[in-house]
């Protein structure tokens, strides 16, 4: 049997992504069954990965360096998606 670092590297070199068809899969079902907590989730994952880089992508990438309030509004707004999203779809299912 292969050890999963070995099935990690081979579908790294072979340019497969598995992280991203499952989070594909993942985001696709949730919308079918009308669970949009998970895409709130995916939108303050970008808020996290932005700020540890320092860049932002709303269709191109936006440096923190040369682009603050750019950044600044593209990290909000997914913040605020994020949040919203999140509220919006779990607040009547705890309640």
């Amino acid at each position: 049997m292969m050890a999963f670092s070995e099935v990690r590297r081979r579908a790294a070199q072979s340019g497969f992504k598995p992280l991203t068809v499952i989070v594909l899969v993942a985001l696709l079902t949730a919308t079918l069954l009308d669970w949009y907590w998970p895409w709130g989730l995916l939108f303050l994952y970008w808020v996290v990965v932005g700020l540890r880089q320092r860049e932002a992508f709303l269709i191109e990438r936006i440096a923190k360096g040369r682009n603050p309030i750019l950044y600044w509004c593209i990290n909000g707004m997914w913040t605020w998606f994020g949040l919203w999203t999140l509220y919006a779809d779990l607040a009547w299912r705890l309640a």
